[in-house]
């Protein structure tokens, strides 16, 4: 009998994820109620803040129970909980109170048993290093805060690194709600009676498609291939191209995604999401046409790892198309907290990747723009 390879570490991840989509939709929920009552007071911490640290325990603490000598790299730390008894409490009372539909899911999953370890358990992930070698898992409690406090789309997002390479990516989005005849992601396609979807990956395994349960049971997958669901018909030319963006993102600049698509002959806008990971998710769900293309903001710091580790595995295994970034260069997840030496972004369909590169290297050449390694 052959066994799936990660597959303990996928179910605890998976059912982790869900308990934490409960935990973001309450926080959500209740923030929506108390500001069209007018209840939200000045000493109040925002939503944001308070769930982004309650998330970030309660992924961490179920999967360092379970696997010990693995390390993570996430998002926060927790000073600001330290140096704010008031702060620490909000979420303490949220990690406290969250739970899945019944004790047995519970009884899988390990919490926090006190505020101070709490603290030490988000400074897990806040003062991970990851690196090029040993498994670390990757994280990113709420990818897409601007979106998420206004009832739109909002990513919970997981990966299991080994040796400086995605083996195991989750993602939660809890907001998205998707219709079985137009599969596209949208900011103000909201699933307001469940918890969204799940999409997740192992290397050499393909990617699963589920909705999100608000129990200890993992709900039956669909697999996504787009190498099969694809038309074969569909040709995909640099004409009918649809590009997937950001114009509100600090991180990237859309207007030299506009001139790329100008000099494909494409439309742009195409698909607008904030989230980064949803990006990514809109990417996996939608067509062949479907591409993205970031170019950073310059003077800006090297993207963060978890805002990219896990999505882009599940990307590669449903077979949606190949990722490098703006030089052809595959994306490293082995140099620590950020991406170092990966320059931009480039997904698409594997038969259209090169032309867009080429489009992509001859804007680059003639601005002058160089990447951080060839400086």
């Amino acid at each position: 009998m052959t066994i799936k390879p990660y597959i303990v570490e996928r179910f605890i991840a998976e059912l982790a994820v869900q308990r934490v989509a409960i935990l973001t939709r309450r926080v959500l929920s209740s923030a929506l109620n108390r500001r069209r009552n007018s209840q939200i007071s000045k000493s109040d911490a925002s939503p944001v803040t308070v769930a982004d640290f309650a998330v970030q325990a309660l992924l961490i603490s179920p999967l360092h129970a379970a696997f010990p000598n693995d390390t993570f790299v996430g998002e926060e730390d927790a000073q600001a909980l330290r140096d704010d008894p008031v702060l620490a409490q909000q979420v303490w009372d949220l990690v406290s109170s969250t739970t899945l539909a019944d004790a047995a899911g519970e009884a899988i999953l390990a919490r926090p048993k006190s505020i101070a370890e709490m603290c030490d358990t988000i400074d897990l992930g806040g003062r991970g290093r990851g690196g090029r070698t040993g498994r670390f898992w990757a994280l990113d409690p709420i990818d897409g805060t601007a979106s998420f406090i206004k009832n739109q789309q909002y990513a919970v997002a997981l990966a299991l690194v080994e040796d400086g390479r995605e083996v195991l990516g989750v993602l939660g989005c809890p907001n998205l709600l998707l219709s079985p005849s137009d599969p596209i992601v949208r900011e103000t396609s909201v699933d307001e009676h469940g918890l969204g979807i799940m999409l997740s990956a192992v290397r050499g395994h393909g990617a699963l498609m589920r909705p999100i349960l608000a129990g200890d049971d993992i709900a039956l997958p669909t697999r996504i291939d787009r190498r099969v669901s694809s038309p074969k018909s569909e040709t995909v030319s640099l004409e009918n191209l649809h590009f997937i963006d950001s114009s509100l993102s600090a991180a990237t600049l859309s207007d030299k995604v506009r001139e790329l698509a100008d000099l494909a002959g494409a439309p742009y806008p195409g698909t607008e999401i904030y989230s980064s990971h949803m990006r990514y998710a809109a990417l996996i769900l939608g067509s062949r046409r479907h591409v993205q293309v970031r170019f950073p903001a310059s003077r800006r710091p090297p993207w963060c790892l978890w805002d990219h580790a896990g999505a882009q595995l599940i990307y590669t295994e449903s077979g949606a198309g190949k990722i490098t970034d703006l030089r052809g260069r595959p994306v490293d997840f082995g140099t620590g907290r950020d991406l170092a030496g990966t320059y931009g972004l480039i997904a698409a369909d594997e038969s259209i990747h090169g032309k867009i590169l080429e489009l992509v290297t001859d804007m680059l050449d003639k601005a002058g723009d160089r990447s951080p390694v060839e400086a």
